[in-house]
């Protein structure tokens, strides 16, 4: 899908109605842009990543969440 958008005098971008629907970005709400080397990224930021290794360090689900994070972070 590509949509068009202009930049304002202030540099604000209105993202097209369907895809503030289809990816649930409100009014008012706080976004994270990333930087991918070919444009930018606007995402929902994540809450906190405090609470993600609650219990006993066991590497193998740590390597697991951290693959599923960077996967997140860059698609």
């Amino acid at each position: 899908m590509v949509k068009k958008g202009t930049i304002s005098s202030k540099g604000q971008i209105t993202l097209p109605k369907v895809l503030r629907e289809k990816y649930h970005f409100n009014a008012g709400e706080t976004v994270v842009m990333l930087d991918s080397g070919d444009g930018i990224l606007i995402k929902h930021p994540r809450e906190s990543l405090r609470g993600l290794l609650k219990e006993e360090i066991d590497i193998d689900k740590f390597e697991k969440e951290l693959k599923k994070l960077r996967k997140e972070w860059t698609t």
